[in-house]
């Protein structure tokens, strides 16, 4: 066992270290930003869309919240410019700063009753700044981490992945208490604000800690840039991008309906009432933190590629017995880490070896674009599509089930399709 562990241990010099902890912070704080919206949707979503109907106010809140997914291509565009350009660093501090001020906002907004229109109109933009800066903040914390430490990227990713997902982790703490020490008026009335003003503040605090990363040794040494990266992605890589982007709808879908749609999936879809759920919920995303970790540490010893099939075949059977355990109240809390477990691999896995695929004159630009295009597709349409499954056909576990096996089968074909293009050094 010793052995084994020793293996698998980090072995990182101080410096990379701190880059991992400092580039993970801000993706920390970034996903618990995204991670409260789902999570408190349902207690101002009729506050801001007052209809009579529960499950339209639900859907147009998601809404807004895939609102947020499309803006992430165009932040991904504008920053991944920025930082093919001018350096990586510059952008991982502009997004911390946009995403701390649309979280302040959020929490800051009248109701539709007091100010009409405007209401919804200013967590609208909210959202779209949310997603311009997300759009950008992980891709660059990706490519950032893996020029800094290339021969060490399963360690890297794994530790952002890590660090970041516990943004979820924390989003749910949050989740865990407010519903504990509010009553369900108070959370409709105030509760629901708290969290975005608690992630706001954090977000400018770490700003400043932020401020003491260094620019990559693959941007410094860079002797000739792209003019315009977007167009050298589109115009001469538009098969790795295909390829990157299927290979992320994976990643994307079990990020969507395996945590930030969780809980309205169980509460207002599935109808399960269970006292311990939000408990459950924060042990499975501490096993997704974990799986993350620990996947990190395997794949820098194996190769990303064949772990990859392993995971993906391994899904196509543990989704049905997750969910089946979900369907079971007195399971519930299994099936959920089930979900995690897998969500963690694919949240590992995907990005390191889309991280292989661009080179460094483009790197950031074409990870930009493919993981943000397919967070917005495969995860930022899933609640839509799968609320609306539920309503039209009464297919309630179902309809999860068909579309994480969808995503599942686009990320083998794209895996099979583009393996020659990841090169493992």
């Amino acid at each position: 066992m010793q052995k084994i562990l020793h293996k698998l241990s980090y072995k990182l010099n101080k410096s990379e270290k701190n880059i991992i902890v400092l580039a993970a912070l801000g993706g920390m704080l970034e996903f618990y930003d995204f991670t409260i919206y789902g999570l408190f949707s349902v207690y101002f979503a009729k506050q801001y869309f007052p209809f009579n109907n529960e499950s339209l106010s639900i859907i147009t809140s998601f809404a807004i919240f895939i609102i947020g997914y499309i803006a992430r291509p165009v932040g991904g565009i504008i920053f991944s410019h920025m930082g093919d350009s001018i350096g990586r660093k510059l952008v991982l501090i502009i997004t911390m700063l946009i995403m701390g001020l649309a979280s302040l906002v959020i929490g800051l907004i009248p109701t539709y009753d007091k100010i009409g229109m405007i209401a919804p109109i200013v967590l609208l933009i909210s959202r779209l700044l949310q997603g311009l800066a997300i759009g950008g903040e992980i891709p660059s914390m990706i490519v950032y981490v893996t020029e800094s430490m290339p021969q060490k990227r399963g360690y890297a990713i794994g530790g952002i992945i890590a660090g970041s997902d516990a943004g979820l982790l924390v989003g749910l703490g949050i989740n865990y208490i407010i519903v504990h020490i509010f009553s369900t008026q108070q959370l409709f009335d105030f509760g629901w604000r708290i969290p975005f003003l608690l992630g706001g503040l954090l977000c400018f605090v770490s700003y400043f800690i932020r401020k003491n990363l260094h620019e990559t040794k693959a941007f410094s040494n860079l002797h000739q840039k792209a003019k315009i990266p977007l167009f050298e992605v589109l115009n001469k890589y538009p098969l790795q991008l295909l390829g990157s982007i299927g290979i992320t709808s994976v990643m994307a879908g079990f990020i969507m309906l395996g945590i930030i749609f969780m809980p309205t999936f169980i509460t207002q879809l599935a109808k399960i009432n269970n006292p311990a759920f939000s408990l459950y919920l924060l042990i499975a995303t501490t096993i997704t933190v974990i799986s993350a970790y620990l996947t990190g540490l395997i794949v820098n010893k194996h190769n990303p590629k064949r772990f990859m099939l392993f995971a993906l075949f391994a899904a196509f059977i543990f989704i049905i017995v997750a969910f089946k355990l979900i369907q079971d109240n007195n399971s519930l809390l299994l099936g959920l880490c089930i979900i995690t477990i897998l969500q963690g691999m694919f949240a590992t896995l995907s990005p390191l070896l889309i991280s292989y695929i661009f080179p460094p004159q483009v790197r950031l630009t074409g990870v930009a674009l493919s993981y943000n295009l397919s967070h917005t597709i495969f995860g930022g349409m899933s609640p839509i599509i799968v609320t609306w499954l539920i309503s039209k056909y009464q297919i309630t576990y179902l309809a999860p089930i068909a579309y994480l096996m969808c995503v599942i089968v686009i990320s083998l074909i794209s895996l099979r399709y583009i393996h020659r293009k990841i090169t493992i050094t």
